[in-house]
């Protein structure tokens, strides 16, 4: 039977196989017949791979919900060894203290706590055993759904076959390719699934039952180990000989080899037939009989201790959903100054179990289970305990704490005193809320008779006072703004004009000074160096004031027409402009920069402002309608006002041009505008709902009264209470949660008063609730007998298999080395008979004796003999370093360090070793199945 893991289910992925059927008889032709037959014999191959996917997809999700509850199970097992290992250093202080006891009632006190401790073991241990029934369900719900997954394949795979009856040679080569990737990966995925799932039941069944070995199993083991790592080291000298052989192959030495390798099987079979007599013949001697005898009396005392726990267990069970009864309590009425005093307290009024009228605190008589009662001591919030036994505690503990409000020491009046302030601050706050609300009232009582409160406009005040605060500083902030331009940018802006207007005239000057030279004094001034060319040394060579004057008249002259010039006056803004920009680069304090920055947080404030002005123009409106009964006189909003632009803007000459100066725009809010805001006028519908808003606030709506003018008085509230018992106070808006906070006060005053008669009602619950305790253990009590003999019987039970296990590794030890030797031998027999066919095949093919589907040359037999002698050396790795294992773990042993979760660990990391090497397997497979299905659906088109 072929066998798959946890994740072979998921093999391919699904869809149902849909059958066509026709009506109409017409003959075909035998081709078009036989391609139709095939297409459809495809399309069914085809469905059956989708189908195979689905199966495949369901046992992937459970093999990830078993690798889940593994790794889970590994984290709690931590915390039960944890616990385990406490218990066991408790236990073993307990003994040392009863058996040190001086006193009966000490060493009763002892076996006391063992036994606590004993149950605190059975509870653990318990508890990992049903975790590990957990894991087994996930198990074996992942090997159920491969179960799945293999039958869908095997299906799929018949199908295909099916398919391939009446396709071309072309196309079955095509399908052929694509089968034998998909057999060879299943075929591999298969072995790795055999590990695995060894490698899932030896998990579980360490978690179930993690017993120790004795150094004698595992001394068998490292025998074990070392046999195979003797017969992997026999098998590679074999396959290095065989290589050679290969490598110089002589056909006479190989018939030599066959003869030898047979004569070695020989020697093997001999040896094992020896093994097998040694091995019979133990187990006829008086030695082994009674080995055998010893396994037989242990397996028996095994199963006696199991009957007697599964007895126990089953006692334990019945009892444990055995009905268990509370008794009804009932109390006398308390004093009628209590009773008066609860009356009025909400604490009593909603307390369950405790009757206002009669004063009689009670409980029913109950029934329940201590399954029921086990259940709800796991669950840490109390409120949510559902049996009887817990509601009934509950019910008691909240008699004592509604109690235990009240003062009933000296440190209870002091709280009750401290009480008492913080009751009197929330009365005077509530009677505030009833005098603002009352005043509401009133003011809409007085709209409705005509008459007209003015609306206060304090807050629609604040708003626009605070927008023309915010308006007037984006003002000065554009006067800063232009301060500072002109200060650093126009000013070299003008400054570099300037002193390009005045070089030109100077330039000018001079040229028209030398054009009036004579000859001579030309010549002299060209005599003159650059340095001595000054303008002061060309008047005194041409010294005539008539022609210096003349020339200076004329420079002027043409100064103004070339001022004129539309390019003069482009050069001069690009030389002030350039000036300008390095006076504001050059600007170590940044004034511009900064200035302009204050300007923009002047209009973002402005618009913060401004923005809020729209809400309290709402929020006015809203005041005027409730309380005060008017609309607004007139429609104004606040761009009406304000403007709507943003707050400044570059300024433009007359020509379009920026100036570099801002300007600010929009306006403030002026006093006459306010005013036609802020006017108002009565209305009398807007008043009447106005009324009725602020009558239901002051008095609420129980006393009903037409438009309510007239006031609700705390007597009037007191008699329809007293008339009417499905009202309360917080029924009658603000006046109702005055007169609650005054009764709070009055009720507080009363408590203080009243601590000499709560205090012996309270040690009276208190003692209820101690009885009612005792009532509960003293039924828990009768789980005990029951619990330690499930206890004893689980520790006898414990034992027994260890002796059945001690017992059988005793007898298996007598024949353990000749067992190791006959095993050792058979599988050599076996191996060199692998080998002799191999290496007898190779000669018939390389002599063409057999016909073998492939070509075999003396390269193909060498190539052969190297990869198998690369996988025996893998092999005696692995065998050498189970023998490590081996040795490691007997060091363990010896040292005391083989404990239980030691074992368990190994287990777990096998496990995880399994599992990889699955996954790996599971990836090729998926890519093979994918290729499959990838033909089908080219070859079905």
């Amino acid at each position: 039977m072929r066998k798959w893991t946890y994740l072979v289910a998921t093999l391919l992925m699904a869809g149902t196989t849909a059958t066509f059927t026709g009506c109409i008889d017409t003959d075909e032709p035998e081709g078009i017949v036989d391609l139709r037959g095939a297409k459809s014999e495809l399309i069914k191959a085809q469905a059956a791979v989708k189908l195979v996917e689905v199966e495949w997809q369901k046992a992937q999700v459970a093999y990830q919900e078993l690798v889940n509850k593994s790794k889970e199970l590994s984290n709690q097992y931590q915390e039960y060894d944890n616990q385990m290992h406490a218990l066991d250093v408790k236990l073993k202080e307990l003994e040392v203290e009863r058996a040190q006891a001086a006193t009966e009632q000490a060493k009763a006190e002892a076996e006391a706590k063992i036994a606590e401790a004993n149950r605190d073991k059975a509870y653990w241990e318990n508890k990992m055993a049903e975790e590990a029934e957990i894991f087994k369900a996930a198990m074996l719900n992942y090997q159920t759904q491969t179960a799945q997954a293999q039958e869908a394949y095997d299906n799929a795979m018949k199908l295909i076959e099916a398919g391939k009856l009446l396709l071309s040679d072309g196309e079955k080569a095509i399908i052929d390719k694509a089968q034998q990737r998909l057999y060879v990966a299943s075929a591999s995925l298969n072995q790795y699934y055999d590990a695995l799932k060894t490698a899932q039941d030896e998990y579980y069944d360490v978690l179930v039952n993690p017993s120790l070995p004795t150094l004698a199993s595992l001394q068998a083991d490292l025998k074990l180990a070392q046999i195979a790592v003797e017969k992997a080291e026999i098998l590679l000298d074999e396959k290095n000989n065989m290589l050679a052989l290969a490598e110089d192959f002589d056909a006479a030495a190989w018939d030599d080899k066959i003869l030898e390798l047979k004569k070695k099987k020989s020697e093997y079979e001999s040896e094992k037939s020896k093994a097998d007599v040694e091995i019979a013949t133990i187990k006829t001697s008086a030695e082994y009989k009674a080995a055998e005898a010893k396994v037989a009396e242990k397996t028996k005392a095994r199963k006696a201790a199991k009957d007697a726990y599964d007895k126990a267990v089953a006692d334990s069970t019945t009892q444990v959903g055995a009905q268990l009864d509370i008794k009804e309590y009932k109390s006398e009425p308390i004093n009628d100054g209590l009773k008066e005093l609860f009356s009025n307290s909400s604490d009593f009024t909603s307390l369950n179990g405790y009757t206002v009228s009669t004063g009689v605190f009670t409980y029913p008589a109950v029934n329940y289970t201590q399954t029921a009662y086990n259940a709800d001591l796991e669950i840490e919030d109390e409120a949510t305990r559902t049996s009887q036994a817990s509601q009934t505690l509950r019910k008691v503990n909240a008699w004592i704490d509604a109690l235990g409000k009240y003062s009933v020491d000296e440190n209870g009046v002091e709280w009750n005193k401290l009480a008492l302030v913080e009751k009197e601050k929330a009365a005077k706050t509530a009677k505030e809320k009833f005098d603002k609300a009352k005043a509401e009232w009133e003011i809409s009582a007085k709209a409705v008779k005509g008459t007209a409160t003015t609306v206060p406009t304090t807050e629609l005040k604040k708003a626009t006072d605070a927008y023309n605060t915010a308006y007037a500083a984006v003002v000065e902030a554009v006067k800063a703004y232009n301060s500072a331009w002109d200060a650093i940018y126009k000013a070299a802006y003008d400054a570099a004009v300037e002193k390009e207007k005045a070089s030109v005239l100077e330039k000018t000057y001079r040229d028209n000074m030398i054009a009036a030279l004579s000859p001579t004094s030309k010549d002299a001034w060209d005599a003159l160096s650059a340095a001595e060319q000054t303008t002061s040394k060309l008047e005194a060579i041409l010294d005539d004031t008539v022609k210096q004057a003349k020339a200076k008249a004329d420079a002027n002259a043409t100064l103004a027409e070339w001022l004129k010039l539309e390019q003069t006056v482009a050069d001069l803004a690009s030389i002030g402009e350039a000036a300008g920009n390095k006076a504001l680069a050059d600007d170590k304090d940044k004034k511009v920069e900064n200035a302009k920055k204050a300007l923009d947080e002047a209009a973002r404030n402005a618009l913060t402002a401004v923005n809020k002005v729209d809400p309290a123009i709402d929020a006015y409106t809203d005041l005027a309608a409730n309380p005060y009964g008017q609309k607004l006189a007139n429609t104004v909003s606040v761009e009406d006002m304000t403007g709507k632009e943003a707050f400044y803007e570059a300024e433009k000459d007359k020509d379009g041009n920026p100036t570099g100066h801002m300007k600010a725009l929009r306006s403030d809010i002026s006093a006459d505008e306010f005013t036609k805001l802020s006017a108002t006028k009565l209305d009398r519908t807007t008043a009447e709902g106005a009324l009725a808003f602020t009558s239901e606030k002051a008095f609420g709506s129980v006393i009903s009264a037409e438009d309510r003018l007239v006031e609700v008085t705390e007597a009037m509230v007191r008699a329809y209470i007293e008339q009417n018992n499905n009202v309360v106070l917080a029924d009658f808006g603000t006046l109702g949660a005055m007169m609650a906070a005054n009764d709070d006060v009055q009720t507080c005053k009363d408590m203080i008063a009243a601590a000499d008669l709560i205090k012996p009602l309270k040690t009276q619950m208190e003692g209820v609730l101690a009885d009612l305790n005792a009532e509960i253990k003293a039924n828990t009590a009768l789980m005990d007998p029951f619990i330690a003999k499930a206890d004893e019987t689980r520790i006898a039970l414990k034992a027994a298999k260890e002796e059945v296990k001690t017992a059988k590794e005793e007898q298996d030890a007598l024949t353990a080395e000749a067992e190791a030797n006959s095993k050792k031998y058979d599988e050599l027999a076996q191996d060199y008979d692998g080998l002799i066919g191999v290496v007898q095949d190779q000669i018939d093919a390389i002599n063409n004796n057999v016909v073998t589907g492939s070509d075999v040359t003396v390269e193909s037999v060498l190539n052969y003999w190297k990869n198998e002698v690369a996988t025996q050396e893998k092999a005696v790795e692995v065998a050498k370093q189970e023998v490590t294992v081996a040795e490691k773990s007997i060091e363990l042993f010896n040292k005391g360090e083989y404990k239980e979760a030691y074992v368990i660990e190994q287990k777990k990391l096998a496990l995880e070793t399994a599992q990889d090497a699955y996954d790996a397997a599971k990836a090729i497979y998926d890519t093979a199945l994918a290729q499959v299905k990838s033909v089908l659906e080219t070859l079905s088109k």
